[in-house]
């Protein structure tokens, strides 16, 4: 009896080694168990009925290969549908690197009008600058010109009253050279030089001082525009920088969250698989004994006495 129960485990694992199905080791008392508690079953089951002994052996051959194809066909199916999301998964991966091309070539453009917009508004204020220089300029040289204006009004009464003096003059006073009138032309002459240069000289001083002014206030403002567009550039590649960090960090949550679901499926059609064939092949002992909060071992190992007991019968009607 033990021959024959350890040659119906080796032929029960050939027949699970073909299916591609792994299941833990029987020894060698569970196999003797089985084969005697099999023998007592079949002598308390004799004198009720003696057609279950003479079982013709092509019946349940063909049940099982049945039940290997109804395996089979569900192997494949499961195939199918495997590789139909693969290829789904394959088409949403590329709907993602295309959207990714996309979102990536929009943060290059952006990032080049942020560029040329800095660039624009950078000349704009230098131009704005020199426009506020010139028009300083402009403002005081209108300035310069009224004083010039108020100057010669003032001047203009002293003109007059030379004009109309000089006829009063004898006709060959101013002709003949006489020595007090020279001196006078000659000193007003002298007064008036000085004069225009003591207030070209004050003028020029303090324009160069507001040109300083002006050129050291430009430098500040163009050195703290400068360091502004720095750091608005370093907070920009910052930014891109986080940016694509987010993106890597969302599409690796992405990929472990594909993973997981994969495997919780794979896992679920493992655990439907075997309840249903816990369900359905069970010995009538097994029936009665088992309970419904079972582990996965132990309605694997159901399911191996029930196959080891259905070789059994079909290797004795077999002798």
């Amino acid at each position: 009896m033990e021959i024959k129960g350890e040659s119906s485990v080796d032929f029960y694992r050939k027949l699970l080694t073909s299916a591609k199905i792994f299941l833990t080791e029987v020894d060698g008392r569970s196999s003797t168990s089985i084969s005697e508690s099999t023998s007592r079953c079949q002598s308390a089951t004799a004198s009720v009925c003696q057609s279950s002994i003479s079982i013709d052996s092509k019946d349940i051959d063909q049940q099982l290969i049945s039940t290997r194809q109804r395996c089979h066909q569900r192997l494949l199916t499961c195939s199918r549908k495997k590789l139909r999301l693969l290829s789904l998964q394959e088409q949403n991966d590329k709907r993602h690197l295309g959207f990714k091309k996309f979102v990536d070539n929009l943060d290059e453009k952006r990032c080049a009008n942020i560029r040329r917009y800095q660039l624009e508004l950078r000349d704009y204020l230098l131009k704005r600058l020199e426009a506020d220089r010139l028009r300083q300029e402009v403002d005081l040289l209108n300035m310069k010109i009224d004083q010039l204006k108020e100057e010669k009004k003032c001047y203009s009464n002293l003109i007059d009253i030379v004009q109309k003096a000089i006829p009063l003059f004898p006709p060959g006073l101013l002709q003949g050279g006489s020595d007090g009138v020279k001196s006078l032309i000659l000193r007003y002459q002298t007064l008036v030089e000085t004069k225009s240069g003591f207030e070209q000289r004050d003028l020029s001083k303090e324009k160069q001082e507001r040109r300083h002014q002006l050129q050291r206030l430009i430098l500040e403002h163009n050195t703290r525009i400068a360091k502004l567009s720095t750091r608005l550039a370093q907070l920009h590649d910052k930014l891109n920088d986080l940016q694509k960090t987010e993106s890597i960090n969302e599409e690796k949550f992405i990929n472990k969250t594909d993973t997981k679901r994969s495997t919780t499926t794979v896992i679920s059609q493992l655990e439907l698989s075997i309840n249903y064939l816990f369900d359905r092949y069970r010995l009538v002992h097994q029936i009665k004994t088992t309970t419904t909060d079972q582990t996965i071992s132990e309605k694997l190992r159901t399911i191996q006495d029930f196959i080891l007991y259905r070789i059994d019968l079909v290797q004795k009607a077999k002798s």
